[in-house]
């Protein structure tokens, strides 16, 4: 995997800070639009959008003082994402926050003029977002968390934490760009463990409902979640639901998500990402551009492991495995 240096609430709403802060001295106030897929109770008990007003906030920029923060979510809906990013727009901010591919793919379908700052695109190039990680060329940058190179560490570590599996399914949105190389890298992971590799391909909730229709006949001992989907992100909730309901583990990139009921969860350090993705905003906002920003990558993974839904799976979690994990839910 490639890696580099890694640095590392809602209708609108406006965060008051203390005034205390290291205040940047300038009569100018900067808006700040971001829209976040899920719910607002989960991406704050996540911590995402905290970690960035936090980072912005300890780089003087204070929220009510000289920095005010647009934000929206979307409840799960992914397609309410255009018209939310149309109101930000509206509110003519200085920076967009992406949180995602998706939203940042169509960020840029509606303005090539405002910097966008990505925090968690999978792979900015086959998305068109940017020409090349060192040199971004448009008003697109920030951090590249190459989500499908994850897919056979997962498996790996799936099979260390269910010995007996032999078949693992994968969810891919299709309208992610980077899904055919998840999907590629994957198959030649389960290929060389003797791991029976099954993909289910999605591209709107209906397609989902049959996947897991086709899992209740084929009984996969493991799922892989397809990262950088807003599908499949605003579905966390009941793609949790159904394979707990036929007995397969579920692995997502993302140690948070184990909260949430999901057996596994391994990948970059997000809330590190949403840190970095603030010191790319307090540079766009004293004059850098987006184009001479090279997009980073992480060098840091978290493993989180969920011992009740181990449980629920008749799985026992190794000792040494629990040791190595950066959070065990109980």
């Amino acid at each position: 995997m490639r890696r580099r240096e890694f640095i590392a609430v809602l209708a609108s709403t406006t965060v008051a800070w203390p005034l205390g802060a290291r205040a940047q001295r300038s009569d100018k106030v900067f808006r700040v639009g971001s829209v976040y897929i899920g719910e607002p109770a989960i991406v704050r008990r996540f911590g995402f959008e905290q970690a960035f007003i936090s980072a912005l906030h300890e780089l003087g920029h204070v929220a009510g003082q000289n920095i005010i923060y647009d934000t929206r979510y979307a409840a799960g809906d992914p397609t309410r994402l255009p018209a939310l990013i149309d109101e930000l727009i509206l509110l003519r901010p200085d920076v967009l926050l992406a949180v995602a591919e998706p939203i940042a793919s169509i960020m840029l379908s509606k303005t090539s003029s405002i910097p966008i700052v990505m925090t968690n695109s999978s792979d900015p190039i086959a998305a068109g977002l940017v020409k090349s990680l060192s040199h971004p060329g448009g008003n697109v940058t920030g951090v590249s968390m190459q989500w499908a190179e994850l897919a056979p560490k997962q498996i790996e570590l799936l099979r260390e934490i269910h010995p007996s599996l032999t078949r693992v399914g994968h969810l891919h949105d299709t309208k992610v760009p980077s899904s055919k190389l998840a999907e590629q890298l994957a198959r030649e992971a389960a290929l060389k463990l003797g791991i029976a590799y099954i993909p289910y391909y999605v591209a709107n909730r209906s397609d989902l409902d049959r996947a897991f229709a086709q899992m209740e006949e084929q009984r996969p001992d493991a799922l892989l979640f397809g990262a950088g989907s807003a599908l499949l992100a605003g579905l966390m909730q009941t793609i949790i639901h159904n394979t707990g309901r036929l007995g397969i583990a579920l692995s997502v990139p993302d140690r948070n998500v184990p909260r949430l009921g999901a057996l596994m969860g391994y990948g970059p350090a997000l809330v590190d990402g949403y840190r970095l993705a603030a010191t790319y905003v307090d540079r766009i906002l004293k004059g850098a551009k987006p184009s001479d920003l090279p997009v980073q990558q992480p060098t840091k993974f978290e493993l989180a492991i969920n011992l009740k839904t181990a449980k629920a799976l008749g799985l026992n979690i190794s000792l040494t495995l629990l040791a190595r994990a950066d959070e065990v839910v109980e």
